[in-house]
């Protein structure tokens, strides 16, 4: 072999031995949306963190291959399935009954359940007309799955859902602050600005998410829609805020739709809807890759983690009450058995979602997902 044939070869092999070396150590890249997760990512050391401005563009960032993996809130998994992102794991969080964790198949149920909860021992689903309500944020559970029931009640008209008059006032968030759907809404919690960014979506309007509308419903409102499990981390002393401060479960009740109430530990006999749980996505080519990554790092800082006291995947100071990266009541992650978007959602809820979103403005998840499947690549 001539000395350049040597080289060229040499120069292959080395090439080959390098790329499947890079190949070996690249790093899971886990997509966050502020800086609190960011921070905790930051030291989730077996990845590399991609901060962006929103959800919507981590889904971005993951079909473009400039992030791997991001756990979704079930509305986005429509989006994320039409622009080619599969399901991976989703967060378990029974602790009664802790199988799945061990056996992904004995998950029958990935289910959360979505409540209406009240103060108010004499209020009823169908008294709800006039009354304050406290939701999630626009076009995310606490808002969708009411707002849902009351269309198919025909309680209210599906276009006026933005404008309707069922109830007085409403914190909203993501909505137009000027508007009925931001009225309770409070802004930032700070004494030196208050009511800055008001109706915000995201971290700067207290009352955003599961715990925000919590909070709005003990300090403004009449009902909220939450998940089963959020009067529980937030009363009987686990978090440790100020408004939080001498919280009882015992003091709210759970409205069912056959005009009864119930007790807050009863959700699985009195809830609004049964909604998937927050669900790790990816590329399918990154598939396989992230399940058996998630699979190990559990192992080392799950709930029972061998390495839990250096990095805890699902805990977060009790001071703070936003879940970080994962939900602080999840027990476990638990593999999807299917990589199909539409199975793993069921006909019936997208039927019922994609009627919800009928008139959704150009800017809700339909048109975004639209403007994903044209983007260059």
């Amino acid at each position: 072999m001539s000395g350049s044939m040597k080289w060229l070869f040499t120069a292959l092999l080395l090439g080959i031995v390098c790329e499947s070396i890079v190949s070996t150590i690249s790093r899971l890249r886990w997509c966050t949306t502020n800086d609190l997760q960011q921070s905790k990512c930051n030291n989730w050391t077996s990845v590399d963190c991609v901060q962006t401005v929103s959800i919507e563009d981590c889904i971005r960032k993951i079909q473009l291959e400039e992030a791997d993996a991001v756990v979704l809130h079930h509305p986005l998994l429509i989006a994320a399935g039409k622009c080619g992102l599969v399901p991976v794991m989703t967060e378990y969080y029974d602790t009664e009954n802790l199988e799945p964790c061990h056996d992904p198949t004995a998950l029958t149920e990935p289910y959360v359940y979505i409540v209406a909860v009240v103060k108010n021992k004499a209020l009823t689903w169908d008294g709800l007309k006039g009354k304050k309500s406290c939701h999630t944020a626009l076009h995310r559970t606490g808002w969708m799955i009411p707002m849902g029931l009351l269309i198919a009640q025909g309680k209210i008209e599906n276009c006026s859902i933005y404008n309707s008059t069922y109830f007085s006032e409403s914190c909203v968030p993501g909505g137009d602050p000027n508007s009925k759907l931001c009225s309770l809404c409070a802004g930032q919690d700070s004494s030196t600005d208050p009511g800055r960014d008001k109706c915000a979506f995201g971290q700067n309007e207290r009352y955003f998410g599961y715990s925000g509308a919590f909070r709005c419903l003990t300090e403004k409102g009449d009902v909220t829609f939450i998940k089963d499990t959020t009067v529980f981390e937030n009363t009987d002393g686990h978090l440790q805020e100020d408004w939080a401060t001498n919280l009882r479960s015992s003091d709210y009740r759970l409205l069912c739709l056959d005009g009864t109430q119930a007790a807050v530990t009863d959700y699985k006999t009195c809830h609004l809807a049964q909604v998937p749980a927050r669900t790790v996505v990816s590329r399918a080519d990154m598939r396989d890759q992230v399940l058996t990554f998630l699979k190990e790092e559990q192992k080392k800082y799950g709930r029972n983690g061998t390495e839990k006291e250096r990095f805890s995947l699902f805990s977060t100071d009790k001071s703070n009450s936003w879940s970080l990266l994962f939900a602080y009541s999840t027990q476990c992650l638990v593999e999807v058995l299917t990589t199909n978007y539409r199975e793993y959602l069921g006909e019936g809820y997208i039927r019922a979602m994609e009627g919800l979103h009928s008139c959704v403005p150009p800017d809700g998840p339909e048109a975004f997902c639209s403007h994903l499947q044209q983007a260059p690549q």
